[in-house]
């Protein structure tokens, strides 16, 4: 891996480091920045720099697999959101804000938000049990913590099919798929413990039962900061938990927008009545750009990662076979925003895919190498 895409990964800081340095050194109206920068500036430098098509070899492989500085990279994110929250509170409470800082503020930390729960979704493919605990505080911190069951478990397993309720079908609008992934994914979550519970003989009304955590620990978590901080200030503090949901609801929406770009319109062939092929390469969006990609360590690999679930970030690769975006998921996000300019764009890139796509043996030897 060339230097400078290994130090790039750590490229995921500068939301932090803009919108403090910004803060404390520029004015209090730099709390919108973050929220342009990732809407606005990163989409222009993703068109900018070159794409990145560049995969691993075997040796590099087993190199990348071992090194610790890419765990360091995403798990310390998980330790930066909680500092960002307090910090975050502090100033709602102790900073004359005006109203329009205040929404710069929600807004700009529910985009570093949404990159926690990214964090969450690299830390949950791991068997590490540290990197399970991880990956659930993360989570907790956006009020999240379902994801993980339905994700792993439902999602994982039930992608490009009717089962999921995280594939957005085509001609569906992103107000649509929210409904669905949000309710469906729930559903599914909870359905997944109900099963699991069963088989041991136990009731959904049990501590074991992770959905009951999902939805107790971010109520403690919100009540917590709540008294915290009312109590510093004498007063009670209504900010804190708008300002605790506000960041955990753009950070949700944000990554259900990524679900619905990432699985539009995608359908594994039903090989048999409710069986379907195996997921491969083929079944989600990629972009290959690499700006965005070293900020989203890879997300937008997105077919290697259903490939192969529990492939480190650092390792992903990128297939030209697979369907591609035309631009980073930050533009997608804002194209997704405006249903009549997404399907203009989408639906004939799905529908020439759809009509062109590869033969899949062929491209799963691909896959195979390095699995």
């Amino acid at each position: 891996m060339d230097i400078r895409k290994k130090i790039g990964f750590a490229w995921g800081y500068s939301f932090i480091a803009l919108l403090l340095l910004g803060y404390y050194y520029i004015s209090h109206n730099w709390t919108f920045f973050v929220f342009f920068y990732a809407y606005l500036l990163v989409p222009i430098l993703d068109e900018l720099v070159n794409r990145d098509s560049q995969n691993a070899s075997a040796v590099e492989y087993e190199k990348l697999i071992k090194d610790r500085y890419f765990d360091v990279l995403v798990y310390s994110h998980v330790y930066i959101q909680y500092f960002m929250l307090a910090w975050c509170c502090y100033i709602l409470t102790h900073d004359a804000l005006t109203w329009w800082q205040v929404v710069g503020l929600m807004l700009s930390q529910g985009v570093y938000a949404s990159t926690i729960i990214n964090v969450a979704h690299e830390l949950g493919h791991r068997v590490s049990p540290i990197a399970q605990f991880h990956s659930r505080i993360a989570l907790l911190s956006v009020c999240y913590m379902y994801f993980i069951v339905e994700h792993n478990r439902g999602h994982h397993v039930h992608v490009a099919t009717p089962l999921d309720p995280a594939t957005a079908k085509k001609n569906q609008t992103i107000f649509s798929f929210w409904k669905q992934t949000l309710v469906g994914g729930f559903e599914s979550a909870w359905n997944i413990e109900k099963k699991l519970l069963e088989k041991k003989g136990k009731t959904m009304w049990n501590l074991q039962n992770e959905m009951i955590w999902a939805v107790i620990l971010p109520l403690l978590l919100c009540g917590v900061l709540t008294l915290i901080f009312s109590r510093i200030s004498g007063k009670f503090e209504w900010i804190v938990p708008l300002f605790f949901v506000v960041q955990s609801i753009i950070a949700i929406l944000s990554l259900e927008c990524v679900n619905y770009i990432e699985h539009y319109g995608i359908v594994r062939r039903e090989i048999s009545e409710g069986k379907y092929e195996r997921v491969n390469p083929l079944h989600s969006w990629n972009a290959n750009h690499f700006y965005s990609n070293l900020m989203l360590f890879h997300l937008q690999r997105h077919s290697d990662h259903h490939a192969y679930a529990s492939r480190p970030y650092q390792v992903l690769r990128h297939f030209d076979e697979s369907p591609q975006l035309p631009y980073g998921y930050t533009m997608m996000i804002l194209i997704s925003l405006v249903p009549p300019l997404w399907f203009k764009i989408m639906n004939k890139r799905l529908e020439y895919w759809q009509a062109n796509s590869v033969d899949v043996d062929q491209i799963m030897k691909v896959v195979r190498e390095f699995a």
